[in-house]
């Protein structure tokens, strides 16, 4: 399983900008949905928030991942925000978010996504991974550094 079996250029948000973690959560929310127009926005939106109302869905080192699983959802899918200004997640870390990922799993695929949230964890662990994605300018750019860093440290399973 990689990252990039689910993340298209066309789901990379440059430059997101927002006034605070939940304007930025909705904003790429709306931005996935366009990609994704099958998933019921009411329910994603209450379950993205919903989550995050448990606990905040930053890792630390300046990623956040806000989740749901959904009825609406049939496969996995993904957008990413590269924020334009380092915003505050509530993270355990103290540091601010710089790249949010938002994904949506199907409801019925707890396995799948307990595999996938720790993929990306693990993927987004390298420093310089996070700086590399950090300084692109395109998605197309991030396309390739993510598909360069994983054909170097995994394989599609």
């Amino acid at each position: 399983m990689l990252i990039t079996d689910y993340l298209t250029k066309e789901c990379i948000q440059i430059f997101l900008e927002g006034n605070d973690k939940k304007d930025l959560i909705q904003q790429l929310a709306e931005f996935h949905f366009i990609q994704y127009p099958l998933i019921n926005r009411e329910e994603a939106m209450s379950g993205l928030f919903e989550r995050e109302n448990l606990l905040t869905t930053c890792i630390g080192h300046g990623i956040a991942i806000p989740h749901a699983r959904l009825e609406s959802c049939h496969k996995i899918s993904v957008s990413l925000g590269l924020l334009k200004t380092p915003t505050d997640f509530d993270s355990l870390d103290h540091e601010a978010v710089k790249i949010m990922f938002l994904i949506f799993f199907p409801k019925e695929k707890v396995n799948l996504q307990l595999r996938f949230l720790a993929r990306v964890s693990r993927l987004l662990s390298n420093n310089n991974l996070i700086d590399n994605i950090c300084h692109s300018q395109t998605p197309d750019e991030i396309i390739t550094i993510f598909k360069e860093y994983e054909a170097k440290h995994f394989h599609s399973d």
